[in-house]
């Protein structure tokens, strides 16, 4: 474990609220498989199991608005403890539903409960984790490590359910998600005493903002764009495809590969397996032009890997097959979250990903409902290749226009690309670099120019895309600087005047990030703010007190 890693987590409200979320998350993916296997059993077969996932699906669509306008709200930590404990409370009626055999319906409309309280989760969750650390070190490692359970659900959630199935039943499934959620709600309960005191609003404040209107606007200028309308069904077609698999994985690991009650556990965390690894793989698109072909190809290969698992319907071609179709839609969700971003306003970027979670949603509940009718009118066998043609239509569909899009988004590739190689930025993610780029500016100096004097206050950092720059501390040499290096993030990341003077030693041009999406990005990711804070004591061994006391591994 990473020092500033151990540090955080000696933030004993930061312990328990990562922990929380962690056993939120895993239940959430062992409950869907247990309440759609419950389905399958009680309710005779492929049908009941698709209106099921449209049951389960539907209040959490409804619920969202709620969930973030509770979120914003002056009570964000009761929220979350609430949500916990109605998630726990729902999941313990449904347990008990289903250890008395109740009809699907009811145990259906009482897990529905459970995943409306799991809407609010996410929300709630983003808006207090900053409201619980103390430093950028502790923010820093708060978000890695959210990022570390959200990873570990999908594998651990699907494995845990199918164990679970296999041993007994839903019913089991149902109780040890309980109890994790339980142990969420626990441990968040006493954060409801940080929530702060209530303040007095008036009527203009009381006002909540027209978020429909605004998501309409945002959908409607993307549309304009060309290639636009493909792109955006392209993000909806793959999530057709996991509201399809949802119910696949049921009937495929019943009737088509006999594997009983841990085959549709089993098949889901294949798929989420190979979703890990095509979330990494495509973290390397960064800066890549054109990205068109990058999503028409893994949609492509999802498509094949879908129709393999079709025609040979067999354990070894699921082991196969599940994890290249998740590594192609992984690729595919992430490929058309970059293209949006590069096409949509910068104004308008909020808005423009919660468009695509709406439609998002959309396509989960098409995905149930068109999956349910193939199987009733042509088996599971034939679902499954039905599916993948789908995905090839909407490839051969997207093709004469999508790749326009490329032109029409306006990405500044050549600072993405530099930024790809400046150590303190490798190691973001895509769409994060991205976000960094569209806010860079491109500066020109002539030698001898002063970039950065010492003892001056810093509002900028700067990455070299050419020439060469002198660093000098107090009238003393230090090095020199080259293209794909940065300089000035110490007075950014400690909030103290400049360390250092910087000087062009040749003409010079440099690309300046100002300081807010600077600390954004760096302190999002561990990696990023030790790059930055392991440069920043290799170049300037004096660094003072003042500076280091921030530093991530402070103290250890």
């Amino acid at each position: 474990m990473a020092p500033p890693i151990r540090a955080a987590l000696r933030n004993p409200h930061l312990a328990r609220l990562l922990v929380a979320y962690l056993t939120s998350v895993v239940a959430e993916w062992a409950v869907w498989i247990a309440a759609l296997l419950y389905a399958f059993e009680r309710g005779g077969g492929a049908t009941a199991t698709g209106f099921a996932s449209l049951g389960l699906l539907v209040p959490g669509v409804f619920a969202a608005p709620l969930a973030g306008a509770a979120a914003d709200g002056r009570r964000p930590n009761r929220v979350l403890a609430f949500a916990y404990g109605l998630e726990a409370l729902a999941l313990l009626a449904t347990a008990a539903a289903a250890a008395r055999h109740a009809p699907v319906v009811v145990v259906v409309a009482i897990a529905a409960v459970a995943v409306g309280a799991i809407t609010f989760v996410r929300p709630a969750f983003s808006v207090v984790l900053p409201s619980v650390v103390t430093s950028t070190a502790d923010l820093t490692a708060a978000n890695v490590l959210t990022g570390y359970c959200d990873a570990m659900s999908v594998l651990v959630g699907p494995l845990m359910a199918a164990a679970l199935l296999r041993a007994h039943g839903p019913d089991l499934v149902f109780i040890v998600s309980c109890a994790l959620t339980t142990i969420s709600a626990t441990l968040t309960w006493t954060l409801r005493r940080l929530d702060p005191p209530p303040i007095d609003l008036d009527d203009e404040t009381r006002t909540p903002p027209r978020k429909a209107a605004a998501l309409a606007s945002c959908a409607l200028s993307l549309t304009k764009v060309p290639g636009g309308v493909e792109l955006l069904a392209i993000h909806t077609g793959q999530n057709v495809l996991i509201g399809s698999l949802d119910l696949i994985y049921v009937v495929a690991g019943i009737e088509l590969l006999h594997l009983g009650h841990s085959g549709p556990g089993a098949l889901s965390a294949a798929f989420g397996a190979g979703c890990v690894v095509g979330g990494f793989a495509a973290t390397r698109l960064v800066g890549r032009e054109p990205l068109t072909p990058v999503v028409l190809g893994a949609l492509g290969v999802c498509a094949l890997a879908i129709v393999a698992f079709g025609i040979s319907a067999t354990v070894v071609m699921a082991c196969i097959a599940l994890p290249i179709a998740g590594a192609g839609r992984s690729t595919v969700d992430v490929t058309t979250r970059i293209l949006v971003q590069r096409a949509a306003p910068q104004a308008s970027l909020a808005s423009a990903f919660a468009t695509l979670e709406v439609l998002s949603s959309i396509g989960l509940a098409a995905g149930s409902v068109l999956t349910q009718i193939l199987i009733a009118t042509l088996g599971a066998r034939a679902a499954i290749i039905g599916l993948a043609v789908f995905l090839v239509l909407l490839v051969g569909a997207a093709i004469p226009r999508l790749r326009r899009i490329d032109a029409a988004a306006n990405a500044p590739v050549l600072a993405i690309r530099l930024l790809k190689v400046v150590p303190i930025f490798a190691r973001l993610p895509s769409p994060a670099i991205e976000g960094i780029a569209r806010t860079a500016t491109d500066v020109m100096f002539a030698a001898g120019d002063s970039i950065v004097t010492e003892g001056e206050t810093g509002e900028h950092f700067f990455a070299i895309a050419s020439g060469e720059v002198e660093v000098t501390q107090q009238g003393h040499h230090l090095c020199f600087m080259h293209r794909g290096e940065g300089f000035g993030e110490i007075a950014l990341l400690a909030h103290v005047p400049r360390v250092a003077s910087v000087t062009a030693h040749t003409d010079t041009h440099v690309v300046a990030i100002d300081r807010a999406p600077f600390l954004t990005a760096v302190t999002g990711r561990d990696a990023s703010a030790q790059a930055a804070w392991s440069i920043a004591r290799a170049m300037y061994p004096a660094i003072g007190d003042a500076a280091a006391w921030e530093a991530p591994d402070h103290g250890n």
